[in-house]
């Protein structure tokens, strides 16, 4: 079993996690149904495993990453605006404060994801923040986040299905050397990019599914980084089939007549 498969299995292990991360809270999120019509980025409780003397340093962090995720996505905002096809996107962060599901996802039921889509939540993710003492060092901070991308959740099943719900730990060793750091989170861009192209798909928003689409592939990629990860690798390939899917069917949609008419046929590869 590689080190990858073996972090994944602690996480998802209850008896793994501290006592006040098993007793998970699924609490209702009043801004889940508010602002109809905008795409939503879901961050949910930001809990601390270390409560005594590294309260303020992870508050701290807590904040950081708080607006890291608001910078990302200001930034696909920022790149959307550049397409004529898809000005004004409408993408949101909302905090659901005191919502926090357990790490083995379990409360994410197919009705779940089904609702959680039709509000159009493209990814809700939660976690909990951590301190480890280093000899003569400052502390190490640590997070665990899960993930889950309702629209692929909701629409792709079966056992080919990618997987939708993701359990991540950081900072992460990058070829047993570099790190990636704790608030870098480059999953983060990635899986919103995979909900809203997903969504976007279904709605037939050509431009914009394909536009997601395009730079989930390269937001992947620079997930993946050193050890190979199954999952992302498999939701790599899903990305890139659905976005030959969507480019099929604005050619093949009479009522389209946005640019990606202009390209030429591509053979997508066997049905999901």
């Amino acid at each position: 079993m590689s080190a990858q498969h073996i972090v994944r299995y602690l996480l998802l292990t209850c008896c793994a996690l501290p006592a006040s991360l098993v007793h998970a809270a699924l609490t209702n999120c009043p801004d889940l149904n508010a602002f109809p019509g905008e795409y939503k980025v879901v961050l949910d409780e930001l809990t601390f495993a270390t409560t005594a003397n590294g309260a303020a340093d992870l508050a701290a962090l807590k904040s950081l990453l708080q607006f890291n995720f608001n910078s990302q996505i200001n930034g696909l905002r920022s790149a959307a605006a550049r397409l004529p096809q898809n000005r004004g996107l409408r993408l949101r962060l909302v905090l659901c404060s005191g919502r926090s599901p357990s790490f083995n996802g379990g409360e994410f039921t197919a009705g779940l994801a089904e609702r959680l889509s039709d509000e159009r939540v493209v990814v809700e993710m939660w976690g909990a923040l951590d301190l480890q003492p280093a000899v003569g060092q400052t502390p190490i901070a640590q997070a665990r986040i899960g993930y889950v991308i309702p629209p692929l959740q909701h629409y792709e099943k079966g056992a080919d299905a990618p997987p939708a719900l993701h359990v991540i730990a950081y900072p992460k060793a990058t070829d047993g050397r570099a790190v990636t750091a704790v608030d870098a989170l480059p999953e983060l861009r990635a899986f919103a990019l995979v909900g809203l192209g997903t969504k976007a798909a279904r709605a037939k928003t050509y431009d914009l599914a394909v536009w997601a689409f395009t730079l989930a592939q390269s937001s992947i990629a620079d997930a993946q980084l050193g050890e190979p990860n199954t999952e992302l690798a498999a939701l790599l390939a899903y990305v890139r089939q659905a976005s030959c899917i969507v480019r099929a069917d604005a050619r093949a949609d009479s009522n389209y007549r946005g640019p990606l008419r202009l390209l030429a046929a591509q053979r997508c590869e066997a049905g999901r």
